[in-house]
């Protein structure tokens, strides 16, 4: 499922090592995608030795086939997060989240990480009833010091997007790039700071035992003073249910063939786009003027051919001008969904940390928690403890009611879009 043109589009990378035999390092972690490169990278900077386990090989998970747009923030309203943690630590939380953004252009610069970067990310209105919407989003960011959204009415958001929305708002503090190439170029610098990387290397179980953990995958062991689980949808049983705050929800993207000129007549501002729908449609242009649209979400782990008809469906409906397009790629994956649409941030015994529950906006919050993750390991746990205040309720055991009550909450999700 991750034929996708993330994959096609770069260079085959040379599998690294598998694990074998038995190593020592300060931190394990479990994952080679944003979060996991992301503590590695920081951890190894700061003087620790580090090795990552991937099951697979780096990116091979949703942060390799992701959207590639570019959030500030958490996923849910500002407002419910100063319901849950009140008005100080909502503002402390807005500002990490937009640290996560600068965070992930420094290392792009720093680190010379060529992902196709662009800044521009509209969110648009898709009834008449969403302007209002938006109009108290730009107040509440506003308030919160955020000066970067500009509003356009119908007709002036022509001029950025030809399609039939009611309003939308720039915001020049997001963006998107290529997701493959950004993982890629993290782990370049991970292991240029002296991270091992580890892949085909599935962890089947660990443990807290003399003052250390131990990691234990077919081939081997790693004895590490602390584990990371940075594995987010694809951690599997590695954490027990009640640990879980999200459920997996499916979600699929097609690649269309090279538009040419069309391209730019579809999407002059060539931004990146995502509508204000619950069951969100989003889409952007890549480099070589390709339409990447996504977003269909699925309770189940679907075969994304299975879905094509549906997603060109989609597109038609937003662009009628492809209406006779096919998709030359459609790929999908697991997006980690919590209830909240907040992360969760969690700890396990003394020495395991754990971040996940992205709930479709990881791309710079994914990297953000594995900085965080990582200045708790080297001593300093305020802002870990900080998302790891938030609330989840336990996801239910077992894939048969799990999936039912996805498709219970999907099908909700398309009724409230539909009014």
């Amino acid at each position: 499922m991750n034929d996708s043109w993330y994959r096609a589009s770069v260079p085959a990378v040379p599998p690294r090592a598998q694990l074998q035999g038995v190593l020592d390092a300060d931190v394990c972690i479990v994952g080679a995608g944003f979060t996991g490169l992301s503590a590695a990278l920081e951890l190894a900077e700061a003087g620790r030795s580090v090795i990552v386990l991937e099951a697979e090989d780096v990116g091979w998970g949703c942060s390799g086939r992701n959207g590639g747009q570019i959030n500030p923030g958490v996923a849910c309203d500002h407002a419910r997060v100063v319901r849950e943690l009140g008005e100080t630590d909502a503002r402390r939380v807005w500002q990490l989240g937009v640290d996560g953004v600068d965070l992930l252009r420094d290392r792009v610069e720093r680190h010379g990480i060529d992902c196709d970067l662009k800044w521009g990310i509209l969110l648009v209105a898709n009834k008449a009833r969403h302007v209002p919407e938006l109009h108290a989003w730009q107040d509440e960011l506003g308030a919160l010091g955020y000066d970067r959204l500009e509003f356009h009415d119908r007709a002036a958001l022509q001029g950025l997007l030809r399609a039939d929305y009611h309003a939308g708002v720039m915001d020049w503090g997001g963006g998107d790039l290529h997701p493959l190439k950004y993982v890629q170029g993290l782990a370049r610098a991970a292991e240029q700071a002296g991270v091992r990387i580890l892949e085909r290397s599935a962890v089947r179980s660990y443990s807290e035992q003399r003052g250390q953990v131990q990691v234990c995958t077919a081939g081997g062991q790693v004895r590490a003073g602390h584990l990371l689980l940075a594995g987010n949808a694809y951690l599997g049983k590695l954490l027990p249910w009640y640990r879980k705050g999200f459920m997996p929800i499916g979600s699929y993207i097609g690649a269309t063939r090279p538009l040419g000129d069309l391209a730019g007549q579809l999407i002059p501002s060539r931004a990146a786009v995502c509508d204000m729908n619950t069951l969100i449609d989003y889409y952007r242009l890549t480099p070589d003027n390709r339409l990447l649209f996504g977003g269909r979400a699925s309770a189940r782990d679907a075969r994304p051919d299975a879905l094509r008809q549906t997603m060109r469906e989609r597109m038609a409906q937003v662009f009628p001008q492809l209406a006779g397009e096919d998709f030359e790629y459609l790929w999908g994956g697991q997006v980690a969904m919590t209830m909240s649409k907040a992360p969760v941030f969690g700890r396990l015994g003394q020495r395991v940390l754990f971040t996940q529950g992205y709930s479709g906006q990881g791309v710079a919050l994914a990297g953000l928690a594995g900085k965080l993750m990582a200045e708790t390991v080297l001593g300093d746990a305020r802002n870990f403890d900080l998302m790891a205040r938030w609330r989840h309720l336990p996801v239910p055991p077992g894939a048969p009611l799990q999936t039912a009550i996805r498709a219970l909450a999907l099908l909700w999700y398309r009724l409230q879009d539909s009014r």
